[in-house]
């Protein structure tokens, strides 16, 4: 019995120095968009259910590429916004609209800010916006609540995690490989 208690004292001890702590952050401020790959994972909350992806994204000055992938791996839906054009593009249908935000709310039933989240998923606030940042680093711009967090010991000025609420919808992103 001593042993079982000595080896679960030393697994939590183990454990408890892999974890790190995490932390809000306020948001940097810059005019500058740089290009960026990555790939992560996504989760929408809206009116109570609960929606789970993967995505996979390319974002330079003039054109965004992002799939949309299940759990599993398979591609759900990719999108392509240029200058001019939104495309999204499922299985069996492809919609188009100016504007990611319109196109994304008539057929997922939800907006995904794609042009505020090139700088979101960055730790930034997107400039030339109204924004405002509360004590606790909430960023508020085009009509999100926005949260940063990090691991308190990181050296990355990029978020381990952006939550963005808005009425009855919460979106979380959490970006794993950067290119």
């Amino acid at each position: 019995m001593r042993l079982a208690a000595w080896l679960m004292l030393c697994s939590m001890l183990i454990l408890s120095a892999c974890a790190t702590r995490e932390v809000a952050f306020a948001p940097i401020t810059t005019s500058i968009d740089e290009p960026f790959s990555v790939t992560g994972r996504l989760s929408v909350n809206m009116n109570g259910k609960g929606y789970v992806a993967n995505f996979d994204w390319q974002h330079a000055l003039q054109k965004d590429q992002l799939a949309i992938n299940s759990p599993l791996g398979s591609t759900l839906a990719k999108i392509v916004r240029t200058n001019t054009l939104v495309t999204l593009e499922t299985e069996d249908k492809t919609w188009q609209a100016a504007d990611i935000e319109n196109l994304t709310q008539q057929t997922l039933g939800w907006p995904l800010p794609l042009s505020g989240l090139s700088w979101w998923i960055r730790g930034l606030a997107v400039p030339g916006e109204n924004d405002e940042v509360a004590s606790d680093g909430t960023l508020s711009q085009q009509g999100w609540q926005i949260r940063f967090i990090r691991a308190e010991d990181s050296m990355t000025t990029y978020p381990k995690r952006i939550e963005m609420n808005r009425k009855d919808l919460n979106v979380r992103v959490v970006p794993q490989n950067w290119n």
